[in-house]
């Protein structure tokens, strides 16, 4: 379990027709240091994903400022699939800014998450992009979960990437 320390940042992104997830809260206690960065109804995924990059490098660049440890994607109904692209770069950008805080941080997450019922489209590019997450980050210290809020069900799923000392005891059998 991630244990809270003042000096962490969380920085979390909201596309445009995402409502804010309730159990965001935790995660803020976590890393109280925030950044929200929340598209708005008008703007496109281009804009809005040069605005999130670029926010993402100034909290990178800061060297006074808090390490990043958690990362928070908040994916809305997008039936056109036209936010791939923007989902895929915004938490590769989150994940390259975690993994400045060394090896010794052990307790970085990056949570892609969604809270529509309608979203069952995105469901499956968020596993996916959620899975290629995990094979780039192996053997580094990087959680990446996948979260639906729904009125239906209450499971978190998760995704974690695989430890590459059992990957070697795998190829050898």
């Amino acid at each position: 379990m991630l244990e809270s320390s003042d000096d962490s940042m969380s920085i979390v992104v909201l596309e445009a027709g995402a409502a804010w997830p309730s159990w965001l809260a935790e995660y803020q206690r976590l890393a109280p240091n925030s950044v929200v960065i929340a598209q708005a109804s008008g703007e496109s995924a281009e804009i809005f994903q040069a605005r999130v990059l670029s926010r993402v490098a100034e909290a990178r660049s800061r060297s006074d400022a808090a390490h990043v440890r958690i990362g928070v994607l908040v994916a809305a109904h997008d039936p056109e699939q036209k936010r791939a692209q923007l989902r895929r770069r915004v938490a590769r950008a989150l994940v390259e800014a975690m993994s400045l805080a060394g090896a010794e941080a052990q307790d970085r997450e990056l949570m892609l998450a969604g809270d529509s019922e309608e979203l069952n489209q995105s469901r499956h590019e968020l596993f996916s992009l959620a899975g290629t997450l995990c094979d780039e980050l192996r053997g580094k210290h990087i959680n990446v979960r996948v979260r639906f809020t729904s009125a239906t069900s209450g499971i978190m799923r998760t995704v974690t990437a695989s430890s590459p000392d059992l990957q070697e005891l795998a190829s050898k059998r």
